[in-house]
């Protein structure tokens, strides 16, 4: 199946397919953060989402939202740096108008990889204050034992927000929420008022295990809390673009919830049995929770490792001088 028939089978036909620039590219997800140095083959595929907001989208880039009108076009979130001719490709398919802003959902490259391109263009970027404090510094991820060197200046966010602002553009209210330390601390919920589209970035995946950065201050507990944000914010009509995946609605992100409360409590009841992290993960005990995260690059096993990485504190991020592989 198509993705825009897959949006439109998702919402009961209501969705029209706008532009396919090519088919579903299949690209390994066993390193997201270092492929932003790999070339990026296959084609962007653009769908039209609701109104005048349109969902660009390859993987294992994060998803693109796309707002255009007579304002001039927005955009949240801009892949992995190879990305960048194409998301511009797209966009002047859709539209005459110039886009004027890149609002980052979080630091991590699959989602602002194409800032340093785009910023030197002048387009504005806009992040919370942490985004723009983490990609102007050493980042280390735990998972992929990679880490980050800053950005160059023109990469980095020129408007900063602490906890909301709003943008009036295009007919509508787009709110940029700070969400609670989920999938890191500067995590951004973009709602797009008008048309009831709520882009969450990485702070909620429907398929696969949740990715957890605590090195970059996400937590398991703050991710519950983010999920009951979003879940505040949506209402059963509203289309819901996750930061990786094809789209979704609140239904899911209620089962994702409620599940994420079992798996943090089925951990957290080891730990306090005094189980250390390698008896916890031998116990596997989030085999089989649910079987579209089983469907995810994230096993079971390593989303066992974050929670208790969550929960215990217990890791470590080395010095720059240690840091053995880069991501570029």
């Amino acid at each position: 199946m198509l993705f825009g028939q897959n949006l439109a089978h998702a919402f009961g036909g209501r969705l029209t397919l706008a532009v396919l620039i090519a088919g579903v590219v299949s690209l390994s997800m066993a390193d997201p953060l270092a492929a932003q140095g790999r070339r990026m083959d296959g084609d962007l595929e653009v769908a039209q989402v609701r109104d005048n907001i349109f969902l660009l989208r390859m993987e294992p880039a994060g998803n693109v939202a796309l707002s255009i009108g007579v304002d001039g076009a927005l955009i949240v979130d801009d892949q992995f740096a190879p990305m960048a001719d194409k998301i511009l490709a797209a966009i002047d398919e859709l539209t005459d108008t110039p886009l004027r802003y890149v609002l980052n959902t979080h630091w991590h490259g699959d989602h602002t990889g194409s800032n340093a391109r785009l910023g030197a263009a002048g387009h504005t970027i806009v992040a919370h204050d942490n985004v723009r404090q983490r990609l102007n510094s050493v980042q280390y991820h735990l998972l992929f034992r990679t880490g980050t060197r800053p950005r160059p200046p023109e990469a980095l966010p020129v408007i900063t927000y602490s906890d909301r602002m709003s943008f009036h553009l295009n007919g509508e209210r787009i709110d940029l929420i700070h969400l609670p330390p989920a999938h890191t601390d500067g995590d951004t919920a973009v709602y797009f008022r008008g048309a009831n589209v709520l882009h969450t970035g990485d702070a909620f995946l429907h398929t696969g295990f949740p990715l957890i950065d605590v090195a970059s201050g996400g937590t398991i507990q703050g991710l519950i809390e983010a999920t009951n944000v979003l879940l505040d914010l949506a209402d059963y009509e509203t289309i819901i673009i996750p930061g990786h995946g094809p789209i979704t609605n609140r239904a899911r992100m209620l089962e994702v919830r409620d599940k994420l409360v079992v798996a943090r409590e089925k951990v957290a009841a080891l730990i306090a049995e005094g189980l250390d992290l390698k008896a916890i993960r031998a116990a596997d005990p989030l085999v089989g929770l649910d079987p579209l995260w089983e469907q995810g690059f994230i096993k079971s096993r390593a989303f066992v490792n974050i929670i208790y990485q969550s929960e215990t504190g217990d890791f470590e991020v080395p010095a720059e001088a240690d840091i053995k592989r880069w991501s570029e």
